[in-house]
């Protein structure tokens, strides 16, 4: 019990060093894009490509009109690329900061606080592409939207235990990221981000309803669309988010003090 309360208190100690995360992940977003000329607003010039380009060929394979499925598409990457770089980045969050974890004592939660500090930024720069399109094609979320905020939450929730799982997994086994990167490439393609669940039915509906990234992504794709999440997909995502807290801390409380001699 001690052990627990030292790792839930290395997590509260990392968060109060915000201005150090807060600060190691804009730098991160912006020397992506550096001596670029556009910079970080490459971001949201690649979504808005995203959404014109395959929007409009989609909407036209699917049967579906462009008015309704572009804004779908697009919200759909947008939560789709949020989640999917928590994950796979998450795999990376003490590997790819072995240096300062040896010559810095901070909390190793601290360079998940950074990872997930620069997601939220990068969703932040997509979100205008969002806001855009509401305008043109004159969609009104409202009260829906309001419940977008915390299943925001709920997914950097969910972030932070990846990260502090998967982050400590892959330090002791680095085949272990390769695994996660192919597997998200497959789950991107039976996740209905492209296609709309209603389309499977029967055996195959299992590729929605036990396909967790599926209630992730409709938790903050709903309300931004103006829906209100059904209770099932409340239910689910705060049960996986529930769960995968419960499984990460008694992990990280037993092994995180070896994330320095692992990296």
């Amino acid at each position: 019990m001690n052990g627990t309360k030292d790792a839930l208190r290395d997590i509260y100690v990392a968060f109060l060093c915000y201005e150090l995360w807060m600060t190691l992940g804009w730098r991160d977003v912006l020397s992506r894009y550096r001596r670029s000329w556009l910079g970080s607003v490459w971001i949201t010039l690649s979504m808005a490509i995203v959404a014109g380009v395959m929007g409009s060929l989609y909407s036209a394979i699917m049967q579906r009109p462009a008015s309704e499925y572009i804004p779908y598409l697009t919200v759909g990457f947008i939560a789709w690329n949020m989640l999917s770089a928590l994950i796979t980045e998450g795999t990376q969050s003490f590997v790819s900061n072995s240096a300062a974890i040896k010559e810095i004592p901070v909390p190793n939660s601290v360079y998940i606080f950074r990872l997930i500090w620069r997601n939220t930024l990068i969703f932040g720069h997509n979100v205008v592409v969002y806001l855009l399109l509401l305008l043109i094609f004159q969609i009104s979320p409202f009260p829906a939207v309001l419940l977008a905020l915390p299943a925001l939450v709920l997914i950097l929730l969910n972030g932070m235990w990846i990260g502090l799982l998967f982050g400590l997994i892959n330090a002791r086994f680095r085949d272990f990221s390769q695994l996660v990167n192919n597997s998200m490439r497959l789950f991107f393609f039976v996740t209905p981000i492209i296609w709309h669940a209603e389309l499977v039915s029967g055996l195959r509906g299992a590729f929605v309803y036990l396909n967790p990234f599926y209630y992730l992504i409709e938790v903050l794709r709903a309300p931004m669309l103006g829906s209100f999440p059904s209770t099932q997909v409340w239910t689910v995502a705060l049960a996986i988010t529930v769960v995968g807290w419960i499984v990460t801390l008694p992990v990280y409380t037993r092994w995180r003090r070896q994330i320095a001699y692992w990296v």
